[in-house]
């Protein structure tokens, strides 16, 4: 995903340390949104109680 993300803004050849702090914080944002939605798609597969707090949070 990350590879992804750098590719799409033309960045994937340069080397880490030059990444400015607003492409580490983009960076930052995207992978934890795919963690949410990855854990929600496992969540309703699994049929997760729905009155859990971690359901209630990430299914809404």
């Amino acid at each position: 995903e990350i590879g992804k993300w750098l590719e799409a803004r033309g960045k994937l050849h340069q080397p880490i340390a030059s990444l400015t702090l607003g492409d580490l914080e983009a960076m930052a944002v995207n992978a934890i949104s795919r963690w949410i939605v990855l854990q929600s798609e496992r969540l309703q597969r699994q049929d997760w109680p729905q009155e859990d707090p971690v359901a209630m949070l990430l299914l809404g």
